[in-house]
């Protein structure tokens, strides 16, 4: 350059510095071909093994929901036969009371039937309400 900060007649270059930036994303349990690829060739058999552990993956996650949809029934006939079992010592108890004219008896049975029967009407809604959630995520 000369003094005038011009650029001369006799070709005078200019540096400049550029900085490129690339970024790949990939979603899913494995990276798409072409990246496979590069691992093959940095690293023999590293494109099978990566398969393999997303299969691992796959099948450790299916099992996880497996047990936990199992455990989810279990609880639920637990709850119910827990529910019964207290419903019937509740009715006995009740009639009983009634039986040797306690007042009470009768009041005691009528709330006991209706909160068991508040608690299923309440506990069949939730599901209801959470199968429409499940159903409207999936549309999305």
């Amino acid at each position: 350059m000369n003094q005038n900060s011009q650029p001369s007649q006799s070709g005078d270059k200019k540096n400049v510095n550029a900085i490129v930036s690339q970024s790949v994303a990939f979603f899913g349990p494995l990276p798409p071909p072409q990246v496979l690829e590069q691992y093959e060739k940095v690293l023999p058999g590293a494109a099978d093994r990566i398969i393999t552990m997303a299969e691992q993956q796959s099948v450790h996650r299916r099992q996880l929901e497996t047990k936990v949809i199992d455990s989810d029934v279990k609880n639920s006939k637990l709850g119910l036969c827990f529910g019964l079992i207290i419903g019937i010592a509740a009715l006995i108890s009740a009639t009983v009371m009634a039986f040797f004219n306690i007042t009470v008896g009768g009041g005691l049975a009528l709330f006991y039937v209706a909160s068991l029967v508040g608690i299923f009407i309440y506990g069949s809604q939730g599901k209801k309400v959470a199968i429409q959630e499940k159903k409207k995520e999936s549309k999305e």
